[in-house]
């Protein structure tokens, strides 16, 4: 009978162990930060170990779950040259400053109609207040969870088909190469 217990004893302590080191487990694999995972499946790209986010703006909810998000990255001393070294190379991003399609999205315009009036666009980076930044890359993808967004080539977003467009769907990165900083803008809409 003493045996018993003590053989019960030892199988309870295993099946208590195993079960706290599979928990803890689970705990750990899904602490990693939620923008970096965000970001690596939008961009489909590694950040550098230690890299952090900030989330900035989140308006998302609502319809559809229509918003926008802005994260902003901090990277290590050593991701900062690992990052700006991998998208110097890469043929998809591209030096600043933005297309012009995207600087009106961002930035806004202003124009003058016909009549004198000034007609003005307010840019998406003034309502989440994302800098302005002169010096550094870019990229912008379509959301592929969104037919329509399928459709529309978000990487060579021209005039004319901004223009032609009634809803975004869109992430665009931008990297500030003065401060070692990335930005994340989503929309959705």
């Amino acid at each position: 009978m003493k045996k018993f217990f003590i053989f019960s004893a030892i199988i309870l302590v295993l099946f208590l162990t195993i079960f706290i080191i599979t928990a803890f487990s689970f705990k750990l694999l899904s602490s990693q930060d939620s923008g970096v995972k965000e970001f690596e499946k939008t961009f489909n790209l590694r950040f550098p170990k230690g890299t952090v986010s900030e989330k900035m703006y989140d308006d998302y909810g609502g319809f559809h779950n229509d918003g926008m998000k802005l994260y902003k990255f901090h990277f290590t001393s050593d991701g900062k040259k690992s990052f700006a070294s991998y998208i110097a190379k890469q043929k998809n991003w591209r030096k600043l400053p933005l297309s012009p399609a995207y600087q009106i999205l961002m930035y806004g315009i202003k124009v003058q109609d016909s009549s004198g009036n000034t007609l003005e666009r307010i840019g998406f980076a003034k309502k989440v207040d994302l800098p302005k930044i002169s010096k550094g890359f870019w990229k912008a993808v379509g959301d592929r969870s969104v037919l329509t967004a399928k459709l529309i080539d978000y990487e060579n977003l021209d005039i004319r088909t901004l223009d032609n467009l009634y809803s975004y769907d869109f992430s665009l990165a931008i990297y500030d190469a003065e401060k070692g900083i990335l930005y994340m803008f989503k929309i959705n809409t």
